[in-house]
């Protein structure tokens, strides 16, 4: 159940990159190789994830948090499975009520471990469509 929650809190935190991307490594791909290393990919998702901290004090609050997930709810047109609340806690490994750069950084190595499905520690364009069709269920094939 936890994995699951915590699946759902990454689906609602990547739905921005997972939309904005096109088909391959995209704008991820900082060297252009085409493929995601893992520094790639935490330096997108943080950038990405920070752009919740609307008060601009290096941190994301549980309220920011959750006005994301509303806003995606309304985006995509399906009611909200809960505030977020559970799936935050989850989140905020040091229970501070934030969620500061090293707990986004430790979240995108856990989710970039479950994308990396060959495990040679780079994400190619296959691994990053599988993710994004696999996001309503384990967030990259569960593994």
């Amino acid at each position: 159940m936890k994995t699951y929650m915590i699946a759902g809190a990454m689906l609602v935190l990547s739905a921005g990159v997972a939309c904005a991307q096109p088909a391959g490594a995209g704008r991820m791909d900082a060297n252009g190789d085409g493929k995601v290393s893992l520094a790639e990919f935490k330096t997108a998702r943080s950038t990405q994830l920070m752009r919740l901290d609307t008060d601009g004090d290096g941190k994301v609050s549980k309220a920011e948090f959750q006005a994301r997930g509303a806003k995606a709810a309304q985006k995509s047109g399906k009611a909200p499975k809960g505030d977020g609340s559970r799936a935050f806690g989850m989140l905020d490994a040091n229970g501070d009520g934030f969620l500061d750069k090293a707990e986004l950084a430790k979240m995108a190595e856990r989710r970039f471990g479950r994308m990396d499905a060959d495990g040679d520690g780079s994400l190619s364009a296959t691994e990053l469509q599988a993710a994004r069709k696999g996001a309503g269920g384990m967030m990259g094939g569960g593994r």
